[in-house]
């Protein structure tokens, strides 16, 4: 099995998002591919939006009201704070049992940009 960082594995999740809606087995791989690894990253997650809501800065709207958002912004002052805090997370591996599909299969169903994306659950 091949070990992959948390903060990988939230990037693979983004990228099957656009294959979800798909009805062939492309969508069936992306479903459980973002039902494990969403699993495999729940903790690292968690504590992410711990680290947000420490350092982060409630959103108001256009009017100056709270919206019950709380944002951290890359140009925040806190931010490297934050980034020290997570990084230890973020680099913690995990082997999860992903699900490979046959990049045959992906033929004619996936753009080449699109299997790019998604080349680790795919298979020869």
């Amino acid at each position: 099995m091949t070990s992959y960082k948390n903060i990988e594995m939230e990037l693979m999740i983004k990228s099957l998002e656009p294959l979800l809606d798909h009805t062939d087995i492309v969508g069936y791989a992306a479903a459980r591919n973002t039902r494990i690894l969403t699993n495999e990253i729940q903790e690292y997650i968690t504590r992410r939006e711990e680290l947000v809501a420490k350092y982060g800065e409630e959103v108001l709207d256009d009017e100056g009201n709270p919206t019950g958002q709380i944002e951290l912004r890359f140009d925040s002052p806190k931010f490297k704070d934050y980034s020290d805090e997570i990084i230890e997370w973020a680099e913690i591996e995990h082997e999860p049992p992903i699900y490979k599909i046959p990049t045959e299969k992906c033929i004619g169903i996936l753009s080449g940009r699109q299997m790019l994306e998604i080349e680790w659950m795919l298979e020869d």
